[in-house]
């Protein structure tokens, strides 16, 4: 039991102490805009990622609607 619990208060620990805080992470304006076209392609993505799934359920509910 005491080799459990040691090994519990290594992991606990190592939790409870973090370490220093991440650097480097800046926030602000982009340093390049985003040009439309990556906007286009971006949302399009989404929208087919999104809807795709719905969209082909739909088109097909009859096929599902089918008890054979």
């Amino acid at each position: 039991m005491p080799l459990a619990s040691s090994f519990a208060r290594s992991l606990l620990r190592s939790a409870a102490r973090p370490g220093p805080a991440q650097r480097g992470i800046t926030s602000g304006p982009p340093e390049q805009p985003i040009r439309p076209a990556e906007s286009v392609v971006g949302f399009v993505a989404m929208f087919v990622t999104c809807l795709g799934p719905a969209a082909w359920v739909l088109a097909h509910l009859e096929d599902y609607k089918k008890r054979e």
